[in-house]
């Protein structure tokens, strides 16, 4: 399958705009859509075509259908309880023989749901691209920013097989490396590698916050500070819906992050020096 027709991007934040970005290099044409009006502004600057989506299902002065009409790709780049509405309310818009993606952090619930009201001839495929920031908006858009990131598409029984492969070529064009596992197997990997850290990064820093709520011992923090804080500071919206959303994975996670930080310092307490050890060499050696 070649991807016929323009690039939608429905959401043009961190990925969404890096997306845009990255396809309008390629020469693909690139059609952004966005509710905040800044963004749109900034998208149009770089020579994107944008659209203002509002809540009557409208882009600007252009209705939504005439909007996918010539639509090949579709990417929602929205938050994660965001997306099964969006792909239900314009199912009736998208041309036949479109591929619809997201970029949305849980696939489990998302895939299930949308692959349930998709219209005969248009495709689905989850997508989450492993890479961004800690910032978030087009202004911190790039378009190198999948260049070697994991890339992981899940698709399921109902996946046609050629979408599949336009999606790997896809990935592959946006400088990333695809990489393909089940929506289910996807939703406990990212739980362990993405979200456990991202809570572990918020909670440190709610912790010291909480002993030092003054903040000016900040000024003497190093580099071990802002390596393991950086992604404290990153959008509260999207990752409510994640840790919602993959709470069954989680959640048994946050248990065993509990128990290892209880055992240590159980350790400290009684100044177990060769506990304290174990649990250091035993991180190295899983890590390395």
């Amino acid at each position: 399958m070649v991807i016929k027709g323009s690039a939608a991007v429905i959401g043009l934040g961190l990925i969404g705009g890096s997306i845009a970005k990255a396809l309008k290099k390629k020469g693909m044409k690139v059609i952004g859509i966005d509710s905040d009006e800044q963004a749109i502004s900034m998208a149009k600057g770089e020579g994107i075509e944008a659209h203002y989506f509002n809540k009557q299902g409208m882009a600007g002065n252009t209705a939504i259908p005439d909007i996918f009409s010539d639509t090949g790709i579709i990417f929602l780049c929205v938050p994660v309880n965001t997306i099964f509405p969006i792909v239900r309310a314009m199912a009736n818009f998208i041309p036949k023989g479109a591929i619809i993606t997201d970029t949305g952090s849980v696939k489990k619930a998302v895939v299930r749901d949308v692959e349930s009201v998709l219209p005969d001839g248009v495709y689905f495929i989850g997508g989450h691209p492993m890479a961004g920031s800690e910032r978030s908006g087009f202004r911190w858009a790039r378009e190198d920013m999948f260049y070697g990131a994991p890339y992981i598409l899940t698709p399921t029984p109902a996946t046609d097989a050629e979408t599949l492969w336009t999606m790997v070529k896809l990935v592959r064009d946006l400088g990333a490396k695809p990489i393909i596992m089940s929506p289910e197997e996807h939703d406990r990997v990212v739980a362990a590698v993405s979200h456990l850290p991202q809570i572990i990064s918020t909670t440190l820093v709610n912790a010291v916050a909480q002993v030092h709520p003054e903040g000016d011992i900040l000024g003497q923090a190093g580099g071990g500070w802002r390596d393991t804080t950086r992604i404290a500071g990153s959008n509260a919206v999207m990752w409510k819906d994640i840790l919602i959303s993959n709470k069954d994975e989680i959640l048994p996670l946050i248990s065993a992050f509990k128990e290892q930080l209880s055992i240590l310092e159980s350790a400290i307490k009684t100044s177990d020096e060769i506990a304290i050890k174990e649990r250091f060499q035993n991180a190295k050696a899983y890590k390395d």
